[in-house]
C-alpha cells in the first residue's frame, strides 16, 4: 500500500518561514550563500547527492529509480505503479504492519510515486533517526516480497480507483490528451493502467518487473538534511551499498510527433465542455531561452485573472469559469533532447465550447504574433521577484529543486540565477521567445462533451 505517515512534530516543524529572497531594487536580489553540498557515485552504481540545510533537524531523502510506465509491458498496463504502491507490503525481514509500526514509531514519512519515466520513493524523519529510517527504507527497496493477498486488495482498490477516475470528465480528458500526444510510444498510457490491464497483471510479474527495473545503476538519490553532507551520503552508502547493480541499459524514448489532431470524445450527460489543448516545443529545460519562455507562458495563461487567457475567455467572454496554460519541461532521458510541452486548457458551456476553442487559439497566436506589452512584462518579474521563498522552503522544495538540477544538467542554485536572469529580460526577450516556440499549427486538441449537443462547425 503506497503509504504515508506523518506526525505532528513535522506540522510544527513545518510553519518556520524563511525570507530566501526578495526584489529589493530594480534587478538586485539578496546575496544568498550557496548550500553545502557533496556528491558521490557508489561501486553498485547508485548516485548521492547530498546538501545541509540546517534550519531544522530533518533528514529528507528523494530516490529516483529510472523505471517508470515506460516499462509496463503492453496489455499491463499499470504494473509499475502496482510495484510502486506494494513495495512497502512486506520484506523477507518485515510484515507490513512492522514496516508502518516502525515508521510510525520515529514519526516518520515514506511514500512512492510511479510516472512515466520514473519511480519516486521519498522518506522524512528526525535527523537523530536517520539510521532506523535509511534501515526500513533500504530494506523495502531491496528486499520486497509482493504478498499474494495483499496484491489482490491493492489490485481490487486501484481497478475501484480507476472506475471511479473515469466519471471524473477532467480525468478522462486528460488521459485522452496524453494518449493522443504521445501515441505510438511507451508513455502514452497513465501510470495507473486500465481496469482490463489490470486484471492481466499477476504477482509474478511485480516480482519480475522489481528484480529488473529497481536497480541503484539507474537511480540516484538527493538528500537535504541537516547532517554535514559527507555524513548523509556515508548512511547512504552504508545501507544501500549491499543492493546489486544489473547490466541494464535504459533504451531511447521514441521521437514525439508534431501533428495536428482534433478529438470530440463523448461523455453522456455532460452539461459541459472539457477542452485540452497540447503542443510540443522544442526547447529544452536548460536552454537560454527557457525562461523568456516561462514569463511569455506566465503572461498567457500562468498568472490567473490577469493571464491573457483567463481574462478573456472569463471576464471578457464569460465562456469560462477556468482557463490556463502552463509548460512541462522536456522530460530528462539519457540526455536526449527532447520537446517540451505546452499545455492549455478550460471548461465551458457547450453552447459555447467552439467559440471558446476558436478565442484559445486565436489568443496564443495574437501573443506568437504581437508580443507582450512592458506592463505585462513588470507584472511577470514582480511575481518572480518572490519566487524563491516560495519554491525553497521545505526541505522536500530544495530536494526537488536538486533533483532537478541533477537530470538537467543546471548550476549550481539555479533557482536564484532563474530569478535573477528573469528581473534582466527584455520586453524583446519575451516576445522574441513567443515568436519561436509558441505553436498555433500542430497541436493535439481533446474537446470531452455530450456529442449528441455539440456539432462543431469550424473547428477541423
Amino acid at each position: 500500500m503506497r503509504r504515508v505517515i506523518l506526525v505532528g512534530v513535522f506540522a510544527l516543524l513545518g510553519c518556520s518561514t524563511h525570507k530566501a529572497a526578495m526584489r529589493t531594487s530594480g534587478e538586485t536580489m539578496l546575496r544568498i550563500p550557496p548550500l553545502k553540498k557533496a556528491e558521490k557515485t557508489l561501486p553498485n552504481g547508485l548516485h548521492v547527492i547530498a546538501v545541509k540545510k540546517d534550519k531544522l533537524p530533518i533528514f529528507h531523502m528523494q530516490m529516483t529509480i529510472k523505471a517508470g510506465a515506460m516499462f509496463d509491458p503492453e496489455g499491463k498496463e499499470g504494473l509499475a505503479n502496482l510495484v510502486g504502491i506494494m513495495v512497502d507490503e512486506g520484506t523477507a525481514s518485515r510484515t507490513s504492519e512492522q514496516i508502518a509500526s516502525a515508521i510510525e514509531d520515529i514519526g516518520g514519512s515514506f511514500s512512492v510515486n510511479v510516472g512515466r519515466t520514473y519511480t519516486e520513493v521519498s522518506v522524512r524523519c528526525l535527523t537523530d533517526d536517520t539510521d532506523s529510517m535509511l534501515a526500513i527504507t533500504s530494506d523495502i527497496v531491496m528486499n520486497p516480497t509482493f504478498p499474494e493477498r495483499e496484491f489482490q486488495r491493492e489490485r481490487r482498490r486501484q481497478k475501484a480507483s480507476i472506475q471511479n477516475n473515469l466519471s471524473n470528465p477532467n480525468y478522462v480528458a486528460s488521459v485522452s490528451l496524453y494518449e493522443l500526444l504521445y501515441e505510438g510510444t511507451p508513455i502514452a498510457h497513465p501510470p495507473e493502467g486500465y481496469v482490463p490491464s489490470l486484471d492481466n497483471i499477476s504477482r509474478e510479474d511485480l516480482v519480475e518487473f522489481h528484480r529488473k527495473y529497481w536497480r541503484p545503476n539507474i537511480a540516484y538519490v538527493v538528500v537535504v538534511s541537516s547532517l554535514d553532507p559527507e555524513e548523509a551520503i556515508a548512511k547512504v552508502e552504508r545501507y544501500f551499498s549491499r543492493w546489486e547493480r544489473s547490466d541494464l541499459i535504459l533504451p531511447d524514448l521514441p521521437k514525439f510527433r508534431k501533428r495536428r489532431v482534433v478529438k470530440v470524445a463523448h461523455m453522456p450527460g455532460l452539461n459541459q465542455a472539457y477542452v485540452r489543448l497540447a503542443a510540443f516545443v522544442d526547447i529544452q529545460r536548460n536552454s537560454p531561452d527557457w525562461n523568456a519562455l516561462r514569463v511569455a507562458n506566465y503572461i498567457l495563461g500562468g498568472s490567473g485573472f490577469s493571464s491573457r487567457i483567463l481574462h478573456t475567455i472569463r471576464v471578457e467572454k464569460g465562456y469560462a469559469y477556468s482557463a490556463y496554460s502552463y509548460i512541462i519541461p522536456n522530460i530528462p532521458w539519457k540526455r536526449q533532447k527532447l520537446p517540451s510541452v505546452f499545455i492549455s486548457g478550460l471548461e465551458t458551456r457547450i453552447e459555447t465550447a467552439e467559440d471558446a476553442v476558436l478565442t484559445l487559439l486565436n489568443i496564443i497566436e495574437e501573443a506568437k504574433e504581437k508580443g507582450f506589452t512592458e506592463e505585462e512584462l513588470e507584472a511577470a518579474k514582480s511575481f518572480y521577484s518572490g519566487y524563491i521563498a516560495r519554491t525553497s522552503e521545505t526541505y522536500g522544495q530544495v530536494a526537488g529543486l536538486i533533483s532537478t538540477q541533477y537530470e538537467y544538467g543546471l548550476p549550481d542554485m539555479y533557482w536564484i540565477k532563474d530569478v535573477e536572469e528573469i528581473q534582466r529580460l527584455t520586453l524583446e526577450d519575451v516576445n522574441r521567445a513567443a515568436r519561436k516556440y509558441l505553436e498555433t499549427e500542430r497541436y493535439v486538441l481533446v474537446i470531452l462533451t455530450d456529442t449528441t449537443r455539440f456539432k462543431p462547425q469550424k473547428i477541423r
